[in-house]
């Protein structure tokens, strides 16, 4: 790339090398997306409120080990789990329709 200035170098040689990379960290962590930081919230609860700070992990704790309600602790554990899922195979199918490898062949 001769006379290319950094920024053109930047666009037509490093992105596209590091496009595949790219998409397989993007597909990974989109299957994490519904995680947040329980200890963080579970800690701040007090001093903010249940009823605003709720997220699905501290939902989780607050009705199935405190609360001992195990089935709906348990079903909404399971739902983001699937949910997570779904979300990584969608990811998936979107890289494949984009000519990438994605985190599996078809």
């Amino acid at each position: 790339m001769d006379g290319a200035s950094r920024m053109r170098q930047l666009w037509h040689v490093t992105l596209p090398g590091l496009r595949g990379i790219i998409i397989l960290l993007f597909i990974l962590r989109l299957g994490d997306s519904l995680t947040v930081g329980f200890e963080q919230i579970i800690l701040q609860q007090q001093a903010v409120g249940r009823d605003v700070s709720e997220v699905l992990d501290t939902y989780v704790y607050n009705n199935g080990v405190l609360g001992g309600a195990w089935g709906v602790a348990a079903a909404v554990g399971l739902v983001k789990g699937l949910v997570g899922v779904a979300l990584v195979l969608a990811a998936n199918k979107v890289a494949h329709l984009f000519g990438e490898q994605g985190v599996y062949r078809r």
